[in-house]
């Protein structure tokens, strides 16, 4: 007898809903609201259904919904990585929490994008299979979902100055963002929609769990002019990181479960799903220790970013809280926060006995660039790192960047066709490994390499870094002439033939860190951050 049904919840069109603007706040505002979705409101509306096994806070009780006794009318089994999966006696029960959800997302979150399942099942089933299933047709529907437009207004109406769409209300400056325009006196307003609206409130909630992680005094950037150093540097950096292999783990994690243990098979969900959530806070929590641990006297990050009015950080998370998550930093940071966040994530052990490994794209791009393409690119360059994976026949931790100085808007493949393809070969060493590698192309290879061009043989002197650029994209006899005129190149363990013509077969040793060097600031701290 079927009565028993698992309901899933997750969210669609997130990357343009998040990253569609270049507003910080709206950013923000955005991923808090898409967070939301899948842990608050699907808490309080389990609560408003009938008796759960959770708090309008998310604290799970020990209950079960198998129990008669506990008279339980649904069972979170977790919520997280964008998604929230429950268990219902009854499909009645699982339809009102969806009413109840999806009319608190028109409300509060308007064009957010939810979609609901429905698997039902019966008692004795294999849950791991009812999972699947639930999945397979959550994706079916977010494939063949009728893609609603919105109403672009009747009558006399003005236009949103960030979407387009209808305007409902004017925002000015000082109304839920600072204060510091009205003090100046300052009139600027805007015209905003009900997204708009939506997601700047949104903003403070988004501030204040945030804001949980720091230290008494210091804040983080609210606006993109917050990063960087006037007449300096006006780049920032988008870091996107993922989990290898997380589909496959959870369908080992399932393997090892007998089909019929209905509590094991939901315990074992629940608390890998937590153990992945606790390793990416505390994750981030340590990065962010981090960079405040190398604030000096003169409120400079490693002696070259200003922590701008003396404790608002130039860095911010964005989507946190899982194996993907994204933050934005000063440009000059980013490598070295991307590695540093990458070796957090990946030290302690899941659930299952094992760590994560994780792959990070790190694109670095002018304060002004549209930043849904931004975030794009990095997407693209965390899939780079999973070719590469792909192609070593074993899994890793690794990181791919780029450095967007020119504003080019292209695909990866062609900009590194264009850009970083000569007559000798391939100029990139990217993407680096962050752990044990036979290849040579790693982290450690690179921060050595890096070492070595900040030294006395080569500080400050743009004019020979510049002439050895041109030298290494003409390929090994031009470097070789390069050499023998000024200084051998820094040396790598086991390579010492490319310290000479500057190439490992048809791939450029040396290019990468001679481009980085303007966007490199070593970061001292715990041997965890590795190289840093």
């Amino acid at each position: 007898m079927t009565d028993w049904v698992m309901t899933v919840v997750d969210s669609v069109s997130i990357q343009p809903y998040i990253f569609g603007s270049n507003n910080l706040k709206h950013i923000v505002g955005a991923s808090q609201l898409v967070y939301e979705a899948t842990h608050d409101w699907v808490h309080g509306c389990l609560v408003d259904v009938g008796k759960t096994n959770v708090d309008r806070r998310g604290e799970f009780n020990d209950q079960r919904i198998e129990e008669p006794t506990h008279g339980l009318t649904s069972e979170l089994v977790y919520a997280g990585g964008g998604n929230a999966v429950a268990i219902f006696k009854a499909i009645e029960d699982a339809q009102q929490f969806t009413r109840r959800l999806t009319e608190k997302a028109l409300m509060d979150a308007p064009g957010l994008q939810i979609v609901v399942v429905h698997q039902p099942f019966a008692w004795g089933d294999n849950l791991a299979a009812v999972r699947r299933a639930a999945f397979q047709t959550l994706d079916r529907k977010k494939r063949d979902r009728r893609v609603s437009s919105p109403l672009l207004g009747l009558g006399v109406t003005a236009d949103c100055q960030f979407t387009g769409l209808s305007a409902v209300t004017v925002q000015t400056e000082g109304d839920a963002q600072t204060e510091d325009a009205t003090q100046a006196g300052r009139t600027d307003s805007w015209r905003i929609s009900a997204e708009i609206r939506g997601k700047r409130s949104a903003f403070s909630d988004a501030h204040a769990r945030l804001g949980k992680s720091l230290p008494s005094g210091y804040d983080f950037a609210a606006d993109f002019d917050d990063f960087g150093d006037k007449g300096e540097s006006s780049y920032i950096a988008i870091i996107h990181t993922d989990g290898n292999g997380m589909g496959k783990r959870i369908e080992t994690l399932e393997a090892g479960i007998r089909t019929t243990d209905f509590r094991a098979y939901i315990q074992a969900m629940r608390q890998f799903s937590a153990s992945i959530q606790t390793a990416a806070e505390t994750a981030m929590d340590e990065t962010i220790k981090l960079l405040i641990g190398n604030i000096d006297a003169e409120d400079k990050i490693g002696g070259i970013v200003t922590v701008r009015d003396k404790k608002k950080l130039p860095f911010r998370p964005i989507v946190f809280g899982g194996d993907d998550t994204t933050f934005v930093c000063d440009g000059r940071l980013a490598l070295t926060l991307a590695e540093a966040y990458l070796r957090r994530l990946t030290t302690p052990t899941l659930s299952d006995n094992r760590p994560l490994t994780a792959r990070a794209g790190v694109a670095v791009v002018n304060s002004h660039y549209p930043f849904a393409r931004a975030y794009g690119l990095a997407e693209e360059l965390a899939g780079s790192v999973k070719q590469r994976i792909k192609k070593a026949e074993r899994d890793m931790t690794a990181m791919d960047w780029h450095f967007a100085v020119s504003g080019l808007v292209l695909d990866l493949d062609a900009i590194r066709r264009r850009e970083y393809t000569v007559a000798a070969g391939n100029l990139v060493m990217r993407p680096v490994a962050l752990d044990g590698d036979s290849d040579w192309r790693t982290w450690d290879v690179f921060t050595h390499m890096m070492d070595g061009f900040r030294g006395t043989d080569w500080v400050g002197r743009r004019n020979k870094l510049k002439a050895l650029r041109e030298a290494l994209r003409g390929g090994t006899e031009r470097v070789k002439e390069f050499t023998q005129a000024t200084v051998a190149l820094p040396e790598i363990d086991g390579r010492p033939e490319a310290r000479n013509d500057g190439w490992i077969g048809r791939c450029c040793v040396y290019y990468d860190a001679v481009e980085a060097l303007d966007f490199y600031v070593p970061l001292k701290g715990p041997a965890t951050g590795g190289a840093t």
